[in-house]
């Protein structure tokens, strides 16, 4: 009865995730950053498995890690550079904003920059945000829409917020990833 139930279920039969343990898929629980490794690559390529991780790239990813050849992978691909000092912040919530980059990143390799931003889409997204061709991007191809509400900040017309800073959860990823 959940509202992402379709969506969960044809991630999980097209092998993309397992679930959050047990039976269970955990829709309502923030995406983390590791978990997001795994949701992109996957969703790119369902049977891709990266190479087993030797040493760390990350001071805070221990190569014992099950998530370490998916973070590494990303890194290996230019997705990701970590978040400061060394480190991945694994644990760490993704946001909506973050999101579009993971995806649209993975998806087109590396060196790809998007069309840059002209009259804003989204209220909350501002043409200065470093976010906003990535946002606009994944909107132009009808993979997000906003998340409610709205002004007239956009060159005079009405355009709904994204909710950049909003975190992703596990049961919206499906949605993105499909």
């Amino acid at each position: 009865t959940h509202a992402f139930w379709n969506f969960v279920e044809r991630v999980y039969e097209a092998g993309v995730t397992g679930g959050c343990g047990g039976d269970n898929y955990c829709p309502n629980a923030h995406t983390s950053r590791e978990q997001m490794a795994v949701f992109v690559l996957r969703a790119e390529d369902n049977t891709f498995l990266p190479p087993a991780c030797g040493a760390p790239m990350f001071v805070d990813v221990p190569a014992s890690s099950p998530f370490c050849r998916w973070i590494e992978e990303l890194a290996r691909r230019q997705v990701v550079s970590g978040c400061g000092g060394g480190a991945y912040c694994p644990a760490a919530g993704v946001t909506r904003a973050q999101m579009a980059v993971f995806a649209l990143a993975t998806l087109e390799g590396p060196g790809y920059v998007p069309p840059a931003c002209g009259t804003p889409m989204f209220n909350d997204v501002p043409v200065t945000s470093p976010y906003c061709a990535w946002i606009e991007e994944l909107a132009r191809r009808g993979i997000v829409g906003g998340c409610g509400g709205g002004g007239y900040n956009c060159g005079g017309s009405y355009c709904p917020n994204y909710c950049p800073n909003d975190a992703v959860t596990r049961g919206q990823m499906p949605i993105f990833m499909l």
